[in-house]
């Protein structure tokens, strides 16, 4: 590992090449990329319901409808009805459209003095006043045109524009748009309002304000992290840093995307955002690592001298620490993967690519960067002061703001019982309202409820009806099933369940149709609005219309009927329940011989809401997973794993209780904050969990190791808390709700977990004591020293390299006391290197004993069994011997139980020699008295 994070300071040029050489290989794919904002994003490849819809629309055309919304103070003059038939003349040219429904174009039947007339509203247009009159009075007398073509005041309409797509062309949402406008911009000037909403407009909306976002957020970003990387690090070369590492990376991340076309969507677009601020984190763990360096290291070197040494500092340090949080952030990203949702997906492909990318980036590029152009002094650390503005740790002195949370956090830390009784009801209190967090899916949705498109939107279901359509399809084994007086009036029941339901704005069918012929024929009764009663009366009436009027509605051999149910519900959890309770009620009235089926892609995208849950628990329970497996490797026990995951957990229960205290959705943006915050929270608790385990290697007390560990990651983990949540702030800024809500979410997930690293964690540690693989397995212990050693007889080589780390090495020098005889104590040694004498003290005689070498235990009595030591023990030479306290030895092997069992066989094996060897000398010494 030292080799790879060491090859940018070894080999420079071949690293700038390398890195170059993909920069510009990704850079030739950019001009591939493209963007995606349509609603099949939006739907679920898994939804059983998408093969029945194809078929349904098929039959009885798209619901991709576009609604051309039209409003006068006087709608009804020659030039404007002149304007209207104009436009939808024009709309009907256009290549991509199926159908359009108007005034012109939509029946009117109405009862004329015993005679049933059946015309369209507007045929043409009308030269009298007479004439417009009467096709006024006709728009508003029909209960089929009212709320669907014509307002009740008269003053507004709409034009319906069925609308077939071409899947294979990406850019057809914004052609379809701008066609459309071309078509009815130059008929503007005759109305007071005209405007379109439907699928091309949102899309194209989607896609201008994504564009926007990326003009504006990217520059905040950057301006967030410059400002706080100079508050914490007060380095002017720090932010300069991140900003090459995110820019090359964003490269590598689309100019791949570019090439295996991978789109742009709503939620990539915040990609840059994100690489910037979360891809500085580690750029910043690295700087604060080297500016620890140059502060530590030999005032006196050369200038060279000096950035290499404090590079290989740094990289000493934070080396494992630097590699793990890179996969862990990456893993957060990619585990988004699993959503059935391609915008969620092809989100996850770019930011894990980009996340990754930049970590390979970082570590290879920054080292490189540093050795050659680091600053040589550091302003972070200053000499300690008495104003309580400075925190030392060890020889360094932390000052500024950093200074005040870290005694905030220490004086937490003291108070473990105090913390852990705090933390538990906040978390039950804010786990109970996770459990009514409610989805939402809807494209509408996504944008703030003061945008041009929401406010459109809303005027024509408040003039109209909503803009939103779906089916309810009835199928039946019968011919002519629909001619039959009973199933229409089973259409009918539907219909009548939906209005009185209220929260549906329309539905239609030719139940309806046939209704109104009924009524006309009673002389405009409205008590006869009522189906005919007889299949003979059925034929009669269906010879008012036209097929082109009925096609929408019935099929035509009449086994298959269809509803067309308008609405302008936007809350994927309020559409959800709207639609259960209506296909409930609509197969309980259509009885067991009709098939039911509700269809349509507003409800495809909205079912797809139920996928972002599953996604989003199988994301969040496949990381926790793995970072729990790896961080349990890493340690060598599963309190590791553990002790890595509560932090981390404490921020996601959090998150979601705001979510359902304050009704913000699990939306596509949200959905992805739990495992991101994951992935990016983990960072600082590894950097804690190694910093801890390295401390603990030079003292015994917990709470020492503990108060070190803090106070050398304080720096790091503030700043790049602080960065990271000034980052996802920006993210309010947004044009869209999802992306403003994810921001909002993961900001209080960064301060969460930034508190739960900086207290929980540490209340945690100094119960533990950690050993890292890496440390085990990079420990040089000689081979010949381990086979000697009665210490460690039986023991692997991981073992005993594991034993090993547990104790505290300490080092001494000649003439050095390391047992004075009558003290107490409890620690054994084990001497590493050097040699030691022991001598007994009697009546003011002292008596060589023995001369102890490398591989010599002592203290061992003391270790078992406290008592008093009954020999001095002195250096001959300079050496280190390892040091096993029995209390802190006792207390860590309850994590590591086998080898606790054979150091404790191995230190009795030891005893029973020097108990055999004591009795074969006081036998000698008996037998030479005799003798």
């Amino acid at each position: 590992m030292q080799n790879f994070l060491t090859f940018g300071v070894r080999y420079r040029a071949l690293t700038a090449l390398f890195i170059a050489a993909i920069t510009i290989a990704c850079a030739t794919g950019l001009g591939k990329l493209r963007v995606d904002t349509s609603f099949d994003s939006l739907i679920s490849d898994s939804d059983p319901t998408k093969v029945i819809y194809e078929k349904i629309k098929d039959e009885f055309g798209s619901d991709n409808t576009t609604m051309i919304y039209v409003r006068a103070s006087n709608l009804w003059t020659e030039d404007r009805i002149s304007a209207l038939q104009d436009m939808h003349f024009a709309l009907e040219d256009l290549p991509f459209v199926e159908r359009v429904d108007s005034l012109f174009n939509v029946r009117s039947i109405r009862d004329r003095s015993g005679m049933i007339e059946s015309s369209t509203v507007l045929d043409g247009v009308p030269y009298d006043d007479e004439e417009m009159q009467q096709a006024h009075d006709n728009a508003l007398y029909s209960p089929l045109i009212v709320g669907n073509f014509i307002s009740t005041d008269g003053n507004v309409t709409a034009i319906n524009v069925s609308i077939i797509k071409d899947p294979n062309d990406p850019d057809f949402d914004r052609n379809a748009y701008l066609a459309i406008e071309n078509a009815i911009s130059p008929y503007r000037s005759a109305f007071d309002e005209v405007f379109q909403v439907g699928p091309p407009r949102v899309n194209q909306d989607t896609e201008t304000n994504l564009f926007d976002d990326l003009g504006l957020l990217v520059p905040l970003s950057l301006g967030v992290l410059t400002a706080t990387i100079l508050v914490f690090l007060r380095s002017a070369f720090a932010p300069i840093i991140p900003m090459i590492t995110s820019a090359i990376s964003l490269v590598w991340a689309f100019g791949l995307m570019g090439y295996l076309g991978i789109p742009v969507n709503i939620l990539s677009a915040m990609v840059p955002s994100l690489v910037i601020v979360i891809g500085s984190t580690e750029d910043t763990h690295m700087l604060a690592g080297y500016l620890s360096g140059l502060h530590l290291g030999d005032k006196t070197a050369t200038a060279s001298e000096k950035r290499r040494l404090a590079t290989l500092f740094l990289i000493r340090h934070l080396g494992l620490p630097l590699i793990l949080t890179s996969v862990t952030t990456t893993l957060g990203f990619a585990a988004n993967g699993m959503a059935d949702i391609s915008l969620v997906r092809d989100f996850a492909f770019s930011a894990s690519v980009a996340i990754a990318g930049n970590g390979i980036i970082t570590l290879l590029l920054v080292p490189l960067m540093l050795s050659l152009f680091g600053p040589l002094r550091s302003r972070l650390h200053a000499a300690a002061t008495n104003d309580g503005t400075t925190t030392s740790h060890g020889d360094q002195t932390i000052r500024g703001p950093v200074a005040f949370i870290l005694k905030f956090c220490r004086a937490a830390a003291g108070k473990p019982h105090m913390v852990i009784g705090i933390t538990l009801p906040i978390l039950v209190i804010f786990g109970i309202f996770a459990f009514q967090t409610k989805v939402s899916n809807d494209p509408i949705a996504a944008f703030k409820s003061y945008h041009p498109l929401v406010q459109d939107v809303n005027k024509l279901a408040d003039t109209l009806s909503g803009m939103e359509i779906f089916y309810i399809n009835l199928d039946s084994s019968q011919p002519d099933a629909f001619k039959k007086p009973e199933n229409l009036q089973k259409l009918a029941d539907i219909k009548k369940y939906i209005l009185a339901d209220g929260r549906f704005d329309n539905a239609l069918s030719i139940a309806d149709h046939l209704s109104l012929v009924n009524r006309e024929f009673h002389g405009g009764d409205a008590a006869m609005m009522t189906v005919p009663n007889s299949e003979q009366l059925v034929d009669q009436y269906l010879l008012f219309f036209q097929r082109s009027d009925l096609e929408n509605y019935v099929s035509h051999d009449f086994q298959r009927a269809n509803i067309v149910v308008r609405h302008n519900i936007h809350n994927s959890h309020d559409l959800k329940q709207a639609v259960a309770d209506l296909e409930a009620k609509a197969r309980a009235i259509a009885g067991p011989d009709i098939r039911v089926n509700l269809v349509g892609q507003n409800l495809m995208i909205n079912n797809a809401a139920e996928d972002l849950i599953k996604a989003q628990v199988q994301s969040v329970a496949l990381l926790l997973a793995v970072i729990f497996v790896m961080m349990s490797l890493v340690y060598t026990s599963t309190i590791g794993g553990l002790l890595s995951l509560i932090p981390n957990i404490i921020p996601i229960v959090i998150v979601f209780g705001i979510m359902g205290m304050f009704d913000i959705p699990l939306n596509p943006g949200t959905a992805t904050v739990a495992v991101i915050a994951i992935g990016i929270a983990i960072d600082d608790t590894i950097h804690l969990l190694s910093s801890y385990a390295q401390e603990s290697r030079l003292t015994v007390d917990r709470l020492e190791a503990v108060r070190r560990t803090v106070s050398s990651q304080a720096i790091p983990a503030i700043s790049t808390s602080v960065a990271l949540t000034a980052g996802f702030v920006v993210l309010l800024w947004s044009n869209f709700t999802i992306l403003a809500q994810f921001g909002g979410l993961s900001a209080i997930a960064m301060i969460t977990a930034l508190l739960a690293d900086l207290v929980i964690t540490p209340v945690l540690l100094s119960y533990v004591r950690l050993v890292g693989l890496y440390e085990i397995l990079s420990l040089k212990v000689g081979q010949e020293l381990i086979n000697n050693s009665l210490l460690f007889k039986d023991m692997s080589r991981y073992q005993i390299r594991k034993a090993i780390l547990l104790s505290e090495v300490v080092e001494f020098k000649k003439g050095d006391r390391l047992v004075d005889q009558g003290s107490i104590g409890r620690d054994m040694y084990f001497i590493l290197s050097g040699s030691a004498s022991v001598s007994l003290e009697r009546d003011g005689h002292t008596t060589a004993l023995a001369t102890l070498k490398e591989g010599a235990v002592l203290g061992e009595l003391g270790f078992v069994h406290e008592q008093e030591r009954t020999a001095n023990v002195d250096a001959l030479s300079d050496g280190e011997m390892l040091l096993f306290n029995a209390d802190t030895v006792r207390r860590n092997m309850r994590l590591y139980p086998h080898i606790a069992a054979k150091l404790n066989l191995n230190i009795a094996r030891i005893l029973g020699a020097r108990l055999a060897e004591t009795s074969s000398r006081l036998s000698d010494s008996h037998r030479k008295k005799d003798a």
